[in-house]
C-alpha cells in the first residue's frame, strides 16, 4: 500500500473554478481575490482579510505594522517552521525563544513574561498542529506590557480555545495556504485582523506601496511583491465553502488514530481541553533512539511521513549566529527528537489507517 503524506482536498469544481479565472484573462490581483477575502474574514468573524503571497509574508509585514525595527527583540517559539523566526531577522531585530509545553509543543505562556524586557516589540505566537495558544492569557500579557501579539495561523484555520478563534484578540492573525495545509492554493497567505485602517495599509504595501491615482501609479510607502494571483484565490473559494465538512472528516482521522495509539501503548500529541482542534496534524512520540529506524521501516512500507519540527534554535545557522546548544530548550529539543508525524487528510480511509498502524506496531516489536 502506497500512503502519501499529503493529499490536497481539491474537487473537480474547485479546479473548473480555477480555470474559469484563468480564462477572464485577469490573473493578478482581481475579483476572485476580493470574494474570498469577504468570505474569509466572515468565516473568522474578523473584519477584514487581505489575501498575501505567504504566511511568512503576512508575519513580515504584521511586524511592520507593530513598528518592530532593528535592535528590536520579538518573543517566538523554537517550535516551529523556520520562516516564524526568520521574519523577525528580516527587520533586523532579535527573535527571543520561550521553550514549549512538554505535551503539546505549543509556546508556555507561564514562561513568556519572564522574557520581556524594554527591547521586546512584538509577541510571535504559533497555534500549532491544529492548537491554540491560551489567547485570554496572551491578551492579558499583550494589554499589561503594551506589547502586540502576532498570531502565526498556519495550522489553525478551523481552530478554537475558550470560544476564542483566531485573530480574534491579537494584534494581526497570519493564515498559510502553502500545499501542506487544510486549505491551500499551493503558496499564499492572509492577513486578517479587526483594524480597517490595518488592512487597508496591508493592501498597499503587499503591492510595493503603490497605488492607481487619475490613471498613474504612484508609489507611497516601500512595500514588497507580496500579493496573490486570481487564479489562486478562485482554487481557495471552493475549499472554504466545504472547510466545515472536511474539518470534520480530519477530526474524525485524529480520533481514529488516538484509539490506535491507545491500543498500541503509544504516546501521542494531547489535545488541549475545551478547544476545537483543526485536525490539521497528528504526531505519535516515541524514543529518540527509535525515531528514525520507525521512520525508515515506515517508508519501506510505502508510507510518508514527516517531523514537525527539529527545534529552530538547533538549526546550523541560529547555532552559528546566536550560539545556541543542546540543553537550552530542553522540551522543544525532546519534541523534536521523538515525534513523528502520520498522514492526516479527510480522505485518509480507516483501511489506510490500520495499516499505519499495522507497520509501526511490527516495526517496534
Amino acid at each position: 500500500m502506497k500512503i502519501p503524506f499529503l493529499k490536497p482536498n481539491i474537487s473537480g469544481q474547485d479546479i473548473k473554478e480555477l480555470q474559469k479565472s484563468i480564462k477572464t484573462g485577469w490573473l493578478v490581483t482581481g475579483e476572485y481575490t476580493k470574494k474570498f477575502e469577504r468570505n474569509f474574514a466572515d468565516y473568522l468573524g474578523a473584519k477584514d482579510a487581505v489575501l498575501v503571497s505567504s504566511d511568512t509574508a503576512a508575519m513580515h509585514l504584521a511586524l511592520i505594522l507593530a513598528g518592530v525595527k532593528e535592535g528590536d527583540e520579538v518573543i517566538t517559539t523554537p517550535m516551529s517552521w523556520v520562516a516564524t523566526s526568520n521574519i523577525v531577522l528580516y527587520q533586523k531585530a532579535r527573535p527571543v525563544f520561550v521553550d514549549v509545553d512538554p505535551l503539546t509543543g505549543i509556546i508556555d505562556e507561564n514562561k513568556i513574561e519572564e522574557k520581556i524586557t524594554d527591547k521586546t516589540k512584538a509577541i510571535l505566537i504559533v497555534h500549532l498542529y491544529g492548537q491554540m495558544v491560551d489567547m485570554r492569557k496572551l491578551k492579558e500579557i499583550s494589554e499589561k506590557y503594551k506589547i502586540p501579539v502576532i498570531e502565526d495561523c498556519a495550522h489553525s484555520v478551523e481552530s478554537a480555545r475558550d470560544g476564542i478563534r483566531p485573530g480574534e484578540l491579537g494584534f494581526a492573525a497570519c493564515f498559510s495556504f502553502h500545499a501542506a495545509k487544510n486549505i491551500t492554493s499551493g503558496q499564499g497567505g492572509a492577513y486578517v485582523t479587526n483594524n480597517q485602517a490595518d488592512a487597508d495599509k496591508i493592501r498597499l504595501l503587499r503591492r510595493d506601496g503603490v497605488i492607481n491615482k487619475d490613471g498613474k501609479r504612484i508609489m507611497l510607502e516601500l512595500g514588497y511583491k507580496y500579493d496573490l494571483t486570481d487564479f489562486q484565490a478562485a482554487l481557495l473559494l471552493g475549499q472554504l465553502k466545504k472547510i466545515k465538512q472536511s474539518h470534520k472528516k480530519r477530526l474524525k482521522v485524529i480520533s481514529n488514530y488516538k484509539k490506535l495509539c491507545e491500543e498500541a501503548g503509544l504516546d501521542y500529541v494531547k489535545s488541549l481541553p475545551n478547544s476545537v482542534h483543526a485536525g490539521h496534524m497528528f504526531l505519535i512520540k516515541v524514543s529518540p533512539d527509535k525515531r528514525d529506524f520507525l521512520r525508515g521501516k515506515m517508508a519501506e512500507a510505502g508510507i510518508d511521513t514527516s517531523i514537525h519540527y527539529p527545534p529552530i534554535h538547533l538549526e546550523p545557522f541560529y547555532r552559528k549566529t546566536f550560539g545556541y546548544k543542546e540543553g537550552d530548550f530542553p522540551n522543544a529539543e525532546k519534541f523534536g527528537a521523538s515525534v513523528i508525524t502520520l498522514p492526516t487528510y479527510p480522505s485518509l480511509t480507516l483501511k489506510e489507517q490500520k495499516y499505519i498502524f499495522s507497520v509501526i506496531n511490527k516495526s517496534l516489536k
